[in-house]
């Protein structure tokens, strides 16, 4: 065998291997999405029932949700708001909120405000901040986020750490990534009180899209 037939050889082997490695790759895909699908599913709904408490809702707030305008949330694209009711009476209703002002890179939020515009509750989606300091946005490793809890904006200059002269406790050692955090729940209620008779006409509509 000569060395064209030997390269002719060679790159046949090559692409049977990678033909092979990519049809493995695309039944994995095809295997795994839905599991991952409902994994995701079950994490979000668990923050849900978390953020509203599921004594206090009789819908599938999953899946009853409202398209809305992303930005005043920071993201660029509609954003799915999921809406817990009673009876058929709208109680509450939870944005995903997105900031880039955290420590070392962007947060992921959940934030639930009822109808009489006070906090249901928050929970962190995502976040990759510092260990040992930003890391206490996790309920497992510090209770700052259920100060939150019951709270309204009706003063915006208390609405903020105390280092910045407001309210909320800061991190020992770490004030950007609270900061961020109460910023973007705070720009939530702002969409909140701005576009609440919207909203709440929203509430016998009946659901409007599958949550993702």
């Amino acid at each position: 065998m000569n060395m064209s037939q030997s390269l002719r050889v060679n790159a046949v082997g090559i692409g049977i291997f990678a033909g092979i490695t990519a049809a493995m790759i695309a039944i994995t895909f095809v295997l795994t999405k839905a599991p991952i699908a409902d994994n995701i599913r079950q994490q979000k709904s668990a923050k849900l029932f978390e953020i509203i408490g599921d004594s206090q809702i009789d819908n599938d707030i999953f899946s009853d949700t409202i398209t809305l305008p992303g930005a005043a949330f920071g993201y660029e694209q509609e954003i799915l708001a999921h809406r817990a009711s009673f009876k058929g009476q709208l109680t509450s209703l939870v944005f995903p909120v997105i900031t880039a002002r955290g420590y070392s890179g962007n947060i992921s939020l959940l934030v639930g405000i009822n109808i009489d515009g006070s906090v249901a509750g928050v929970r962190v989606i995502s976040h990759r901040e510092t260990p040992g300091l930003g890391d206490k946005l996790e309920l497992k490793k510090s209770a700052w986020l259920l100060i939150f809890n019951g709270k309204t904006k009706h003063n915006a200059a208390d609405w903020a750490v105390k280092k910045d002269g407001g309210q909320f406790d800061q991190f020992t050692g770490a004030t950007i990534t609270p900061r961020a955090v109460v910023n973007a729940v705070g720009q939530a209620l702002d969409y909140f009180s701005t576009n609440k008779t919207a909203l709440l006409a929203e509430q016998n509509a009946g659901p409007k899209n599958s949550g993702n």
